[in-house]
C-alpha cells in the first residue's frame, strides 16, 4: 500500500499463514549471535529483493549507528543516509514503514525490533534499501522478529559500527566547516593560518597532535604542529613524521594506522613513527589543489581510531581551506622567493606532459626567434629608379619654312645620319636660281667695266657679284639643312610631328629631342633614412616596369650630396652604372625598382629595424 502525496506509507499487519522462503528457519536456528543476525539480514534482503540491508541502532544523541549489513561488501549510494534515517525514525515493532523519494517506485523498508521485557535497551531497526515493497513479506518479517527470543535481540554484536548521519547533524557539521574556512580566510600570514588550522582540528577531532606538511620540490616539509609554536625540523620525530606524510602523498589517498591484517600494502613509515612515538592511531590525508598534492595533514590519537565519517569531514575541511593556504604561502614571502617559485612552477609545467601542442608551438616560436636573431641575412635597400641618357640633343628648325615630311615617331631608335624630317625647299630652289642669275649678271658687268677701263663700275659690279654669291651660299646651306638627320645613334624621346605636316615652323623652334643610347645610366631615388647605408661601389639589381621578370646588375658610382623633394619626401639621387649593354627595348625615362646590397644583417634586425626606428623617432629614445 503506497501513500499518494508524501511517498511514505505504513504496511499494516494482516493475518497470513505463509512466510517468505528461509524466514521460518531463522527463529529455530541455534547459531551464534553474529550468524543469527547475518541470516536475518540475508533472509530480509532476499524476501524484499533489496540492494542493501542494514541493522542499525539509535544512540542517546539520536544518531543512527550501523551494526551490520548484507551483503558485507555492499557499497552505499548518494542519498542512502537521509532515506535510511527517515524510514528508521518512523518504523514501529508492529508494522513495517516504507519511505520513498517523490515519484520513485523504489524506496526503503524499515522494521523496528524491541527485546521482550527490556525497556532500557536502545531500539534496533532492520532497514532494506531500494526494495519494490512486497507488502506481505514485510509484515510477516515484522511479526517474526517480534516473536524472536529476547536474548537474541539484545545480544547483537556489531561487525562495523558506522554512524548514519542525520540531515540536521550533517547540516550542523557543514556549518562548522564553513565557519572554520571563514576564520582561516581572515588570516593574512601563512604560518599563522597553518597553526590555527592544526589547533582547530586537534580540538574538533580530539587528537593528541595534528601536523601540517607542505610539499616543496617533491618532498614534504613539516610546516605547523598543533599547540607547538616552534619545533625542531631536524629532530628524528620531525623527520619520521615527514616520511609518513610522504608515504601518504605517494599513495595519493588517506592512510590509517593501525592497518587491517589483510591490507595489500604495508605502511612502513607510519609503523616506524607510531612505534617510536607511542602513537595509538594515526591518519594521514593528502590535500590536493587542481589535481596536484600540495600538502598532507596528519592526525594522531593515543587510543581511539579514526572512522570513515572523520575522514569524510577532514576531507571536506581540507578542500575548503587548501586554496586559501596555498595563496597565503605564495604571497607571504619576499618578492625574490615569489619570483623563484613562479619560475619553478613555470619550468615544471613546461617540462611536464600537459599541453604538448602549445609547448611545441612555443618551442618552435623561440627557435625561430633565436634563429632569426643569429642567422645572417643579405639586407637590400629598395628604391625607385628611372633610366636616363648621358647626352640629350634638341633639334631645332634650321630656317623658317613648312614641314614637308616626318620620318620618325617618339620612341624610334635611329642610327647616325638617318633623316628625321624634311622641310619644304621649293621656295629655296627658286631663290637659288635667282641668286645664280644675279651672280652671273654682276660678273659680266664687272668684266665689261674692266674691259672699258671703268674702274668704279667694275668695283661696284664685283661687290654686287660677291653679295649675290653669299646669298647663293646661304640658300644652298638652307637647302642642305632642309633634311634633318640624326648626328649619332639615339632614340627619339620627344617630337610627335606627323600630325603637323605642312605646318609652318620658325627658325629655332624645337622639332625633335634625341637621347644618346650608348651612355645610359640609372637615376635611383634613395630615401633619406637609408642613404647612409649606400656606399660608392655598392652593387645591386634593377628591373623595369615593362619587364619585371628581367633583372640586371649595376654599380653605384655617384651619390648626390644634396637631397631632392619628391612626392613630399626627401630623397637622394644615386647614379648607377649598368653592367650590361644597352638593350633594344630600353627607352630613356623608363621607370622601375632597384635593390641595393649593403651587407648582411640578422633576420630579426631586417624585420624590425623600421619599427624600432619609428618608435625612436616618436618617443625620442
Amino acid at each position: 500500500m503506497r501513500g499518494s502525496a508524501s511517498g511514505s506509507s505504513h504496511l499494516a499487519g494482516t493475518a497470513t499463514d505463509e512466510t517468505p522462503l528461509g524466514l521460518g528457519q531463522v527463529a529455530d536456528d541455534g547459531a551464534g549471535t553474529g550468524a543469527f543476525w547475518a541470516q536475518v539480514l540475508e533472509a530480509f534482503g532476499l524476501a524484499l529483493r533489496a540492494r542493501r540491508v542494514l541493522l542499525v541502532e539509535q544512540t542517546d544523541a539520536g544518531a543512527w549507528l550501523a551494526l551490520d549489513q548484507w551483503p558485507e561488501d555492499a557499497a552505499g549510494h548518494a542519498g542512502d543516509s537521509e532515506l535510511l534515517a527517515r524510514a528508521a525514525d518512523q518504523a514501529s515493532p508492529s508494522a513495517a514503514y516504507f519511505a520513498a523519494p517523490a515519484g520513485a517506485d523504489h524506496g526503503a523498508v524499515a522494521v523496528r525490533v524491541e527485546p521482550h521485557g527490556s525497556a532500557t535497551h536502545p531500539p534496533t531497526v532492520v532497514v532494506a534499501l531500494e526494495t519494490p515493497l512486497p507488502a506481505a513479506g514485510a509484515v510477516l518479517l515484522a511479526r517474526l522478529l517480534a516473536a524472536l527470543p529476547a536474548q537474541r535481540l539484545g545480544g547483537a554484536s556489531p561487525l562495523a559500527r558506522q554512524e548514519i548521519v542525520q540531515p540536521q547533524d550533517k547540516a550542523r557539521r557543514l556549518y562548522e566547516v564553513l565557519q572554520l574556512a571563514m576564520r582561516l580566510g581572515a588570516e593574512t600570514r601563512f604560518l599563522r593560518a597553518a597553526f590555527s588550522l592544526c589547533n582547530e582540528l586537534a580540538v574538533r577531532f580530539a587528537c593528541e597532535q595534528v601536523s601540517l606538511g607542505w610539499v616543496q620540490s617533491g618532498y614534504v616539509r613539516l610546516t605547523a604542529v598543533s599547540h607547538v609554536e616552534k619545533f625542531d625540523a631536524r629532530s628524528s620525530a620531525s623527520t619520521e613524521l615527514e616520511s609518513a606524510m610522504e608515504e601518504a602523498a605517494s599513495h595519493g589517498a588517506e592512510l590509517f594506522w593501525p592497518q587491517p591484517m589483510d591490507a595489500p600494502v604495508r605502511l612502513h613509515s607510519h609503523q616506524t613513527y607510531a612505534r617510536q612515538q607511542g602513537v595509538g592511531s594515526m591518519m594521514s590525508m593528502p590535500l590536493q589543489l587542481d589535481g596536484e598534492i600540495v600538502a598532507v595533514l596528519s592526525l594522531q590519537r593515543r587510543e581511539t581510531g579514526f572512522d570513515e565519517q572523520t575522514a569524510w569531514e577532514l576531507r571536506l575541511i581540507g578542500e575548503a581551506c587548501v586554496r586559501r593556504l596555498q595563496d597565503l604561502r605564495q604571497t607571504d614571502r619576499w618578492f625574490g622567493a615569489r619570483w623563484w617559485f613562479a619560475a619553478g612552477r613555470w619550468v615544471d609545467q613546461f617540462l611536464g606532459p600537459s599541453h604538448t601542442g602549445w609547448k611545441l608551438a612555443g618551442l618552435g616560436a623561440v627557435t625561430v626567434l633565436v634563429g632569426s636573431a643569429l642567422l645572417p641575412w643579405p639586407y637590400r635597400i629598395d628604391a625607385s629608379l628611372a633610366l636616363r641618357s648621358e647626352d640629350i640633343l634638341f633639334v631645332p628648325a634650321p630656317f623658317d619654312g613648312y614641314l614637308r615630311k616626318v620620318s620618325v615617331r617618339v620612341g624610334d631608335q635611329v642610327e647616325s645620319g638617318r633623316i628625321l624630317l624634311e622641310l619644304d625647299t621649293r621656295e629655296l630652289i627658286l631663290e637659288e636660281s635667282m641668286a645664280v642669275a644675279d651672280e652671273l649678271k654682276y660678273r659680266n658687268e664687272a668684266e665689261r667695266g674692266q674691259g672699258a677701263r671703268q674702274l668704279a663700275e667694275m668695283q661696284i659690279a664685283r661687290a654686287r657679284q660677291q653679295q649675290a654669291a653669299s646669298k647663293l651660299d646661304l640658300i644652298r646651306h638652307q637647302l642642305a639643312s632642309a633634311q634633318v638627320r640624326a648626328p649619332f645613334p639615339s632614340v627619339v624621346v620627344e617630337g610627335e610631328l606627323k600630325k603637323n605636316l605642312g605646318a609652318p615652323v620658325r627658325k629655332g623652334d624645337l622639332l625633335v629631342k634625341l637621347a644618346r643610347t650608348g651612355d645610359t645610366y640609372l637615376e635611383i631615388e634613395v630615401d633619406q633614412a637609408d642613404v647612409h647605408e649606400v656606399k660608392l661601389g655598392s652593387t645591386g639589381e634593377f628591373a623595369l616596369v615593362g619587364r619585371p621578370d628581367l633583372k640586371y646588375s649595376f654599380v653605384v658610382d655617384r651619390i648626390d650630396p644634396q637631397s631632392t623633394q619628391r612626392e613630399a619626401r626627401n630623397v637622394y639621387l644615386v647614379r648607377g652604372r649598368i653592367e650590361v649593354g644597352y638593350q633594344p627595348w630600353w627607352r630613356p625615362g623608363m621607370g622601375g625598382s632597384a635593390r641595393i646590397d649593403v651587407g648582411d644583417r640578422s633576420l630579426l634586425w631586417v624585420m624590425t629595424h623600421r619599427t624600432i626606428r619609428f618608435l625612436r623617432q616618436v618617443f625620442w629614445i
